[in-house]
C-alpha cells in the first residue's frame, strides 16, 4: 500500500504553498505520478458563546469567487504553538478572546494532493475585543444561532467545508 518516492521535483514556491511533482513507485510494482501542494498548515475556531452562537466570518473569497461563511481560521506561523495560533486568529478575525480554548482534533484537509492539515479548537468563555484583521482581509463577524447555522448547512447558505464540519463540532459541544 505505500508509496515509495522515486523523484521529487519543487515546480512553484510561493508566500503561502509549495506545488512538488512526485514520481512514485506503487506496492503493485508499477510507478506513478503525484502532484503535491505543501501547505503549512492552519487552525480553525469554533467560538460558541454562552447564548449557544456560533461565531462566524463572512468574507469574500477569491477562488471560489463569492462570499462566504466560514469560521475563523488562518495559517500557523513557522514555529508557533497551535493554541497560539488559535488565540490569535480568532482575536484577529473577530475580536474575541478564548476564556477556554481547547483542542478538538486535527484533519487532512484534501489528503489526495494537499499536505495541508487543520486542527480545531472550541473556544467558549468570550470576551468582546476589537477586530484587528490583516491589511489584505476585509471580514465582517456574525455571531449565529447554532440551530439556524445548521438550517443554513441544510439550505446551501454555508458551504465551506471546515465550517460545516464546525458547527457539527458545535452541536456536539453544546
Amino acid at each position: 500500500m505505500k508509496e515509495d518516492t522515486l523523484r521529487s521535483k519543487l515546480v512553484y514556491s510561493g508566500r503561502l504553498l509549495k506545488l512538488r511533482e512526485v514520481e512514485v513507485k506503487l506496492a503493485n510494482g508499477n510507478t506513478g505520478k503525484r502532484e503535491i501542494c505543501e501547505h503549512p498548515g492552519a487552525v480553525g475556531i469554533i467560538a460558541i458563546t454562552p447564548k449557544k452562537e456560533i461565531v462566524l466570518i463572512r468574507q469574500y473569497r477569491k477562488p471560489a469567487e463569492k462570499i462566504l461563511l466560514e469560521i475563523p481560521a488562518g495559517l500557523i506561523e513557522k514555529g508557533e504553538k497551535l493554541q497560539n495560533a488559535a488565540k490569535r486568529e480568532l482575536l484577529e478575525e473577530t475580536g474575541y478572546l478564548a476564556g477556554k480554548l481547547k483542542k478538538f482534533s486535527s484533519v487532512y484537509m484534501s489528503p489526495g494532493y494537499s499536505t495541508e492539515v487543520l486542527h480545531y479548537f472550541v473556544a467558549t468563555d468570550l470576551a468582546k475585543k476589537e477586530q484587528c484583521f490583516e491589511d489584505d482581509e476585509d471580514i465582517e463577524v456574525k455571531v449565529t444561532p447554532l440551530k439556524k447555522a445548521l438550517a443554513m448547512i441544510k439550505n446551501g447558505q454555508i458551504v465551506d467545508n471546515k465550517t460545516i464540519a464546525g458547527v457539527l463540532i458545535a452541536q456536539w459541544m453544546i
